[in-house]
């Protein structure tokens, strides 16, 4: 027979291995409200998030009991998710949301000023070329504004 001490123990690592599982289901909610996926990529999605939760869920089981399966851990996992999604999940969701809009919101600002860094350089050849065209067809190079003549 195991102390009290070891008991506990083994029912807050399983507590902890449940709201691992909530924060990992609402990373994983937040990744498919944000793609949209269809059907078939849902079900994708879905082995996806087993098959990286499954080997996290047998090591806290490894850590908490030797990886014993008994009705204590089904209750502490239940208990631990039921207690993530009362008390964190609006919390994370948010903030995962937000982290979503600042990386986006770098991507794109990256994105245009390498757009721009690429692009400058192109317009600077086509306006050099323009002038160039026009110069030789004038002979001078011939202002832009209407009131001179």
């Amino acid at each position: 027979m195991e102390s009290l001490g070891t008991q506990l123990y083994s029912f807050a690592i399983v507590l902890l291995a449940g709201i691992t599982l909530g924060l990992f289901f609402d990373f994983f909610r937040v990744i498919r409200g944000i793609l949209r996926p269809g059907l078939i990529s849902t079900s994708i999605l879905d082995l996806l998030f087993w098959a990286l939760i499954t080997p996290i869920i047998v090591l806290y089981l490894i850590l908490a009991n030797w990886g014993e399966l008994r009705g204590y851990v089904l209750i502490g996992l239940l208990l631990g998710l039921f207690f993530y999604r009362l008390l964190l999940t609006d919390m994370i969701t948010s903030f995962l949301l937000w982290l979503v809009q600042v990386v986006g919101g770098f991507l794109h600002l990256a994105f245009s000023f390498f757009l721009w860094l690429v692009s400058f350089p192109v317009l600077l050849i086509q306006e050099a070329r323009f002038s160039w065209s026009h110069r030789k067809r004038t002979g001078r190079l011939r202002s832009r504004l209407r009131w001179r003549k």
